[in-house]
């Protein structure tokens, strides 16, 4: 695929922002709570991690169910089940396509 040079440039500087943003916003705050919680390094960085990626579903759940009490958590468990089958289906098939298993 070809792309631009603007659309690659702009690309480039998505991720040097990411980037950025992570080591001086998040690696700090990961830090501060693994050395309180005491857990080792490689450790908190998968569990706190993970727990930052998930933030938004379960804000969004919690929002959805405040928002509509008697059809608020259909919608939300709804939106978790698809997300989980998507990781589980679209996302885990083209990695394995890609690396040359399944």
């Amino acid at each position: 695929i070809l792309l631009s040079p603007f659309l690659l440039l702009w690309l480039i500087l998505l991720f040097a922002m990411l980037g950025s943003t992570a080591e001086d916003f998040f690696s700090p705050s990961l830090e501060m709570f693994s050395v309180k919680m005491g857990l080792p390094p490689r450790f908190a960085g998968v569990t706190l991690l993970a727990l930052g990626n998930g933030a938004a579903d379960v804000s969004a759940t919690m929002s959805a169910i405040e928002l509509n009490p008697s059809k608020g958590y259909q919608m939300s468990l709804g939106a978790l089940t698809g997300a989980g089958m998507f990781v589980g289906t679209v996302v885990a098939g083209g990695v394995m396509g890609l690396g040359g298993g399944g």
